[in-house]
């Protein structure tokens, strides 16, 4: 018991120490590539999702539809959530605007269901890491916070038994399908964030050449 506490301990105290952040959930959405061995497909799509965050910890619902890459031959669609935390945050000099914007890595640990077709379904746990960069509104009453992410994902997943196949099959040989996936995304997010927060992303005069270079 010792050890989970001090866990415990020890990401209560990282959240209570981060900077104020996001005063709305943040509604995003990615373009995805999918790898699934277990399907023999690569597949193309989008996803949606919306994040409330609390300080280095957040939780997340999300929304898939993917196609094959080569035909039409597959599709599915998936719902999922998502456990998150900000393992790492930093400021880094924008290279096209005398601002800074945020740098931060995230580890996910994702459960989610895939439909393929009506009677073929599949159940995935897995983990992520996402790099993301987060920045501000010019107008200095603007609230709007945006922030661009690239994540890479690895699913475990267990299909379930089509209906049509486990009635044909005999007891001792009901099919299965085991795989690992793996997901990578390109995407954007959009929130609120509080007014001190939000003070580290507005905009600077140079403050000498090295500054009015960048």
């Amino acid at each position: 018991m010792k050890t989970p506490a001090a866990i415990a301990l020890v990401m209560a105290m990282t959240a209570g120490a981060a900077a104020e952040g996001e005063r709305t959930p943040m509604f995003g959405g990615a373009l995805t590539f999918t790898d699934a061995p277990d399907r023999k497909a690569e597949l193309v799509g989008g996803q949606v999702e919306l994040a409330w965050w609390a300080g280095r910890l957040g939780l997340a619902v999300e929304a898939a539809a993917r196609r094959t890459v080569q035909d039409d031959s597959a599709r599915n669609l998936s719902v999922a959530g998502s456990a998150r935390v900000l393992l790492a945050d930093w400021l880094w000099p924008s290279l096209l605007e005398p601002r800074d914007v945020e740098t931060g890595i995230e580890l996910q640990a994702i459960a989610e269901r895939t439909w393929w077709s009506r009677d073929d379904s599949s159940d995935a746990l897995g983990v992520g890491v996402a790099i993301r960069m987060r920045g501000g509104s010019d107008w200095e009453f603007s609230t709007l916070l945006a922030e661009s992410r690239l994540f890479l994902r690895v699913m475990k997943s267990r299909d379930d038994v089509p209906e049509v196949i486990a009635r044909s099959a005999a007891p001792t040989e009901q099919p299965e399908r085991r795989g690992i996936t793996v997901i990578v995304g390109l995407g954007a997010a959009f929130g609120a964030g509080t007014p001190r927060y939000l003070q580290r992303f507005r905009q600077r005069f140079p403050l000498g050449p090295l500054d009015g270079a960048r």
